[in-house]
């Protein structure tokens, strides 16, 4: 597992099933708290048939789990020694930002689609990170900014292993 991505709230199918493609192409997992739509319901699992058919027809192998809130899921992360990151469209600090001596697993925190995080949700989080949407959330798509992120990350990953 290369790192975790957590959603308060996904409602749409499509963002959930691009995601779901990128977590299985970057090793990621991915975990949905409180409303989120279901990974197996039937328009998130037919969007995922044209990116990974393998997963869409074989729903029970995705990299997804299920959890009530977000200070459970927080609480889970701690007990697995994974630095939480709060992903927000602004106010935080920016991708990368972490020492060159750091190397704790990393779990990135979204907030519900249109509200974000909450305060309480953003004190669970040991740092906060601006992700790449542009002024408004108005330039790319979750999925879009999910793919940057994660290959971002992975890279600059990468560099601090050399």
């Amino acid at each position: 597992m290369n790192c975790v991505l957590a959603f308060d709230t996904i409602k749409d199918p499509r963002d959930l099933a691009e995601t779901l493609h990128l977590a299985a192409g970057f090793g990621a997992e991915v975990h949905l708290i409180g409303n989120s739509i279901e990974p197996t319901s039937y328009k998130v699992l037919r969007r995922l048939m044209s990116w990974r058919p393998e997963l869409a027809q074989r729903p029970e192998r995705l990299a997804a789990r299920r959890f009530e809130t977000v200070s459970s899921w927080a609480e889970a992360m701690k007990e697995r020694d994974l630095e939480i990151i709060a992903l927000a469209v602004e106010g935080g600090e920016p991708p990368w930002s972490l020492p060159r001596s750091f190397s704790r697993r990393l779990a990135f925190l979204l907030g519900e689609e249109t509200w974000g995080l909450s305060r309480s949700e953003l004190a669970c989080c040991g740092r906060r990170w601006s992700i790449p949407l542009g002024k408004g959330g108005r330039f790319y798509t979750l999925g879009q900014a999910t793919a940057l992120l994660l290959g971002g990350w992975l890279e600059w990953r990468k560099g601090m292993e050399r």
